[in-house]
């Protein structure tokens, strides 16, 4: 098996972040990481000179290499070092075409430049951003057998994976002045001698491809220092402050995406605000269910906040006041208020909503591909592509009778405005009547559909173990859930009088302009969210931390790593073994876990895949230093990274029982036969 990292950057383009290469950074990275191969790929350029002098000051062997943006995606193109002057000139002609960091290469100039394609190992950014497609490029996909992967956990997932491609897994590092601490993402390959050839034919097979040397035990090097995980469950013992925390920390840092859970995060010692946080925290967690729950509602108001009754009620009585003023002076009436036009109401405008939400519904089936068998059982689909051209036609007939009347209505409006300086007599009002109407009928029917809202009733429930969260919506009691609702220095004594009147409430509401009119559904019903233990009681502050972990872990498989440290030092071991080892197991199916403990209930009843154990040692001069010794469970001894070995039975019985003694007393104890 040889490691190798086949993405190395040594060279600042326009899409990286300015840095400065060193010589000597390269050579301590391959000596600390003990790499068999690299390659250089930088960004859209090949410096052939550079790469020569690399491989002179080298011991193990360099491909030339380059990192194409091609379709806005990113593709890894590696050759041999007898290629390396042809593959110079065929950089350059991509460094031209790529010279900003919007530019790429479309598939058409990657095939003309590299012509023959069948030579190179073509690795494209595949579980990684910015993925190349590769139906994008399809003439590649013959010539592709692997793709870089970002994580520990989708390189597992991929290689378990019959439709996925062969996962490998790079540093991706910038091999920049001052760099100290390296990352430990490179690939094993079940190669005997290092080429071209013999590596394309490794990434061709899963089996040929690993994240450690001894990939049965499915153990991966995390730290840059030969530390290994499993990429299942490793529990991390050791004496309190003897490096435990310091070595999540440093996993932590060269892990991409962790979920790292720290020791105490869950618990507050201040009842009143744990419960405060615990029930902001639920509101977030169920925004989304608030929502959807009142989007309905939010449309209504939304339709109906612009509606002003009053200002509707005084142009009506305007409309009849001139009305009357006109019947009583229509003796006075002159040439130009006899003029037919000077009366002559607008035309009205439809509204094609309707319409284009018809159309835009018609062209979902007919681009809809997922449930084309089903759809087309019923209708066929030049039927819906008929039906398409009807409706487009009758909009664009209507379309245009709108345009007719609005052109007609600004010569209307400009005809009866020269009338209007010329006669001394009063224009009648232009009203809306079934505007009018219908703005009325709206209010009503708004006003239903309020009080509907308010009425309690449970909207969303969800089991989590041995939890329930319920969200109720109710009516609001009083202005100061109306207040924290704002989270602003408001006074909503005002509004709250008026909150059996909804009508008159949202108008209330409308005149608080610190309120943003986008929230104003959402002062009409109390969203509460409970949590409720086993029994259907509200959950005590310890049962809240138990389930905020619980909902920690549930979103867990999300990320690349779960780190956590001491649960134990938070909950008790009922919990903990009841309902936190069977999650932690699952979890660790999906992403790797690393659980820092001293306590027998995580770090024996959990049967972890790989054991590390940390030890501090303070020299004569009080200098501190943290080794880590590692195992499996059916091991006898622990080793240290360095060689040395101890006892793995002493270790268990030390951190988990507190020595052999203790074990033996607690033991005698829970024999005990009773009286």
């Amino acid at each position: 098996m040889k490691k190798i990292d086949f993405h190395i950057h040594t060279i600042a383009t326009v899409s990286d972040q300015d840095f400065t290469f060193d010589q000597s950074v390269l050579v301590d990275y391959i000596s600390e990481l003990s790499l068999d191969a690299i390659a250089i790929t930088n960004h859209n350029q090949f410096d052939k000179q550079q790469y020569e002098t690399i491989c002179g000051n080298l011991s193990i062997p360099v491909f030339p290499g380059i990192e194409i943006d091609i379709e806005k995606g990113h593709l890894l193109v590696i050759t041999s070092y007898e290629d390396v002057a042809d593959f110079a000139v065929r950089c350059e002609r991509v460094s031209a075409l790529v010279s900003t960091a919007t530019d790429y290469l479309s598939a058409s100039q990657f095939k003309e430049i590299f012509s023959s394609v069948d030579k190179y190992i073509l690795i494209p950014h595949y579980e990684k951003s910015p993925a190349l497609l590769l139906d994008k490029v399809p003439f590649l996909t013959q010539f592709i057998t692997c793709g870089e992967v970002n994580s520990i956990k989708k390189f597992e997932s991929c290689k378990k994976a019959e439709d996925k491609l062969i996962p490998v897994f790079f540093s991706d590092i910038r091999i920049k002045r001052g760099l100290t601490s390296f990352p430990a993402r490179y690939t094993y390959v079940d190669v005997d001698t290092i080429s071209i050839s013999s590596i394309k034919q490794a990434f061709a097979d899963k089996s040929k491809v690993a994240l450690s040397l001894d990939d049965r035990h499915q153990l991966t090097d995390i730290l840059s220092n030969g530390l290994k995980i499993s990429t299942g469950l490793t529990v991390l013992l050791g004496a309190r402050s003897s490096g435990k925390t310091y070595t999540l920390d440093e996993i932590s840092k060269n892990v991409d995406n962790p979920k790292y859970i720290r020791q105490f995060s869950l618990l507050t010692r201040d009842a009143e605000l744990d419960e405060k946080k615990f029930e902001e925290t639920l509101r977030n967690r169920c925004a989304s269910i608030s929502e959807e729950y009142l989007m309905p509602f939010k449309n209504v108001v939304e339709d109906v906040r612009t509606i002003y009754l009053d200002r509707d009620e005084a142009a009506l009585e305007d409309y009849v006041r001139v009305l009357l003023k006109l019947a009583s002076d229509a003796d006075k009436e002159d040439i130009f208020s006899k003029t037919s036009l000077f009366s002559e109401p607008l035309f009205d405008s439809s509204d094609l909503s309707s319409l284009e939400r018809l159309i835009s519904a018609v062209n979902v089936l007919i681009e809809n591909k997922e449930f084309a068998s089903i759809i087309y059982q019923f209708v066929n689909r030049q039927s819906l592509i008929s039906l398409a051209v009807a409706l487009m036609k009758k909009y664009a007939e209507e379309k245009e009778l709108l345009l007719k009347k609005a052109y007609l209505n600004d010569i209307l409006e400009a005809i009866k405005a020269e009338l209007r300086v010329r006669t001394a007599a009063i224009p009648i009002p232009d009203i809306d009547f079934y505007n009018l109407l219908m703005n009325k009928r709206k209010v009503n029917r708004f006003i239903q559909i309020a009080n509907a809202v308010k009425r309690e009733k449970v909207i969303y429930s969800k089991e989590l173990h041995s939890f329930n969260v319920v969200a109720t919506a109710r009516p609001f009691t009083g202005a100061k859930g109306l207040k924290d609702l704002s989270g602003k220095v408001l006074t909503f004594s005002d509004a709250f009088a008026e909150y059996d009147e909804p009508y008159r409430y949202l108008c209330i509401l409308r005149n608080k302009d610190e309120l943003p009119v986008s929230d104003y559904y959402k002062y009409f019903v109390s969203i509460k969210y409970e949590v409720f233990n086993k029994y259907g009681f509200r959950a005590s502050g310890g049962e809240r931390s138990e389930y905020n972990l619980l909902e920690q872990l549930a979103d867990a498989t999300q990320y690349d790593i779960l780190l956590l440290d001491e649960p134990e030092s938070s909950f008790d071991n009922l919990f903990l073994k009841s309902d936190v080892n069977k999650l932690i197991k699952d979890i660790s199916q999906i992403v790797p876990v690393v659980v820092a403990t001293h306590n027998n209930t995580i770090g024996a009843s959990v049967k972890p895949d790989y054991i590390l154990y940390t030890r501090k040692v303070v020299s004569e001069t009080g200098e501190v230093t943290y080794q880590i010794f590692s195992g499996f469970p059916t091991s006898a001894v622990l080793t240290e990274l360095g060689g040395e070995v101890i006892n793995k039975h002493d270790v268990l019985l030390d951190c988990l029982e507190a020595g052999e003694p203790a074990y033996i007393e607690r033991r005698t104890t829970y024999e005990m036969p009773a009286d």
